[in-house]
């Protein structure tokens, strides 16, 4: 006898594991390390830089948009799998005005995570940040798998 749940049940199962494998992927795990264990962020929390990714030939290009952000503000890492930036800047100002005393700061911090069409080779991985925009270019690989490297930005 058929039972009128089965393709209920199937429908459950596969909607499941789409679920599962979207949010196992690299750009959207959207991450904060808290020692070993990995804590998902809400995305409405994260601010996003503008970013462009392209590939020529065996080099992969990634620009992103970042006003008023400093350089020694950005931790850039690069795995074979994916690009992560990770950007905290504070700010702040100080005003007197007769006998008032105005105290402003800000703090902006931005996180991305692009995952890589390729495995890439993280020994070439270059970075230059001028006029407010960053820009890093890396090369596909198919050479072994590597842990990850930070990059030194220029």
């Amino acid at each position: 006898m058929l039972d009128p749940f089965d393709e209920i049940r199937k429908f459950h199962k596969e909607m499941n594991k789409l679920v599962n494998q979207f949010f196992s992927r690299p750009s959207v795990r959207l991450l904060k390390e808290d020692g070993k264990n990995l804590v998902r962020k809400p995305l409405h929390k994260i601010m996003q830089p503008i970013s462009s990714v392209s590939m020529k030939g065996n080099t992969i290009t990634a620009v992103f948009d970042m006003p008023g952000i400093n350089k020694k503000d950005i931790d850039l890492t690069v795995t074979e799998d994916y690009l992560e930036v990770k950007v905290k800047n504070k700010s702040s100002s100080k005003t007197k005005k007769k006998n008032v005393s105005i105290v402003e700061s800000a703090v902006r911090s931005y996180y991305r995570i692009i995952p890589f069409p390729t495995m890439v080779d993280i020994k070439t991985a270059k970075a230059n940040f001028k006029n407010g925009v960053l820009e890093v270019k890396v090369t596909k690989s198919k050479s072994k798998r590597a842990k990850a490297k930070k990059v030194s930005i220029k």
